[in-house]
């Protein structure tokens, strides 16, 4: 059975980092009626525009990643200069049309070596200098495994650091407009949802719709 060299990243899993967030003073004076709001961060992080952005760019880096992936795993004679330029290309940001053809190029060349490849693993009676390429594709087939399986490692962890990186943006605009929204109505203390303040305010939809307004 062949081995998926897919990178193993729990996208439906990514909201859990944004679960225990503030238990803010949100006022410089204790009033004599203290006044308490709750939030709720990760349901800003589901529901917010900004948040559903984030899962769509985090599954285009997924995709990225995974297609290119599958593409070296379906075509292992490509050479490591070759692997180096199809990673460079395939993952850059916002490509020009020109790296856009060089990209092209690169992969339809190392579709045609695979092509010749497969025809001389079954040839009868193969030259010397034929012999001579189906070793050099049998050594890059073999470097091509090792580096896919360190590509894995590799995407799995930049795919986690940008993960986090992109949750702990949206969790300072949040707790920023929560602040504010806080000061402005007379908020003394802004707790968690998860924290049960008898009486307190919600304010996860009024900061929800702020942030978006702040992007």
């Amino acid at each position: 059975m062949k081995q998926t060299s897919s990178p193993r990243f729990a996208m439906a899993g990514w909201l859990v980092a944004g679960a225990l967030v503030l238990g803010m003073a949100v006022s410089g004076f204790q009033p004599a009626q203290a006044k308490f709001g709750t939030v709720d961060m990760q349901k800003i992080l589901a529901d917010s525009a900004t948040g559903k952005k984030i899962r769509d760019d985090m599954q285009t880096e997924f995709n990225l990643r995974q297609g290119l992936l599958e593409f070296v795993d379906t075509h292992k004679v490509l050479s490591m200069d070759q692997a180096g330029k199809l990673r460079d290309l395939t993952l850059k940001a916002n490509p020009t049309d020109a790296e856009k053809s060089e990209l092209q190029k690169v992969k339809d060349a190392i579709i045609a070596d695979g092509k010749q490849y497969n025809a001389l693993m079954v040839k009868q009676n193969i030259t010397e200098a034929e012999r001579t390429q189906l070793s050099e594709f049998n050594n890059r087939r073999n470097n091509i495994q090792q580096l896919l399986q360190q590509w894995n490692q590799e995407f799995s962890q930049e795919l986690s650091e940008l993960q986090d990186q992109k949750i702990d943006e949206v969790l300072r605009k949040a707790r920023d407009q929560v602040q504010a929204i806080g000061k402005k109505d007379g908020y003394s203390v802004v707790f968690p949802s998860n924290v049960a303040v008898y009486g307190a305010n919600d304010l996860t939809e009024a900061a929800t719709k702020a942030v978006d307004a702040a992007r």
